[in-house]
């Protein structure tokens, strides 16, 4: 498989959660309160909080910086045995980061008060579910690729 398919398959995922996560943000951002639950314990009760500016920038950023990250690595890595898995970890944390920020703004949303913010601990379970089918949904598509010749016995 080419390097541009391959780092396609890289960049897409991380573009998608990109635009849906701002995308979502902006929609809401009269809506979100001024200080945004971030960071949730155990119970799933909010006990970190950032601004809404700083929350769009960080996320927006992460997502946008990753991406560039695994493309590069993946597109440069040329036809090594290691090009694959670049690929798949990289749509793998794509969805693995994007569905939580998306779901702490949701979350976020019409509330008065972020302290009052829960976040249940089911959301962990479908985030690391969705990042391995995406990473092995990428696996896949990329597939082996051509096997090298075989190299003939020396005399």
């Amino acid at each position: 498989m080419n390097a541009i398919r391959r780092g396609t398959l890289t960049a897409v995922p991380f573009g998608v959660v990109a635009a849906a996560y701002v995308g979502i943000f902006v929609a809401r951002y009269d809506r979100l309160p001024g200080r945004i639950a971030t960071h949730f314990s155990a119970d799933g009760k909010a006990d970190d909080f950032v601004s809404r500016a700083a929350a769009l920038w960080f996320g927006g950023g992460l997502l946008v910086g990753l991406g560039l990250l695994f493309t590069v690595l993946t597109v440069n890595s040329k036809e090594s045995a290691g090009s694959r898995l670049t690929a798949a970890v990289g749509a793998g944390t794509a969805v693995t980061l994007g569905y939580p920020l998306v779901v702490t703004v949701l979350v976020n949303s019409d509330v008065q008060d972020p302290t009052k913010v829960q976040l249940p601990m089911w959301h962990m379970a479908v985030l690391l579910l969705a990042g391995v089918a995406a990473g092995a949904l990428s696996w896949w598509l990329i597939g082996a690729g051509a096997r090298p010749a075989p190299v003939p016995p020396v005399p």
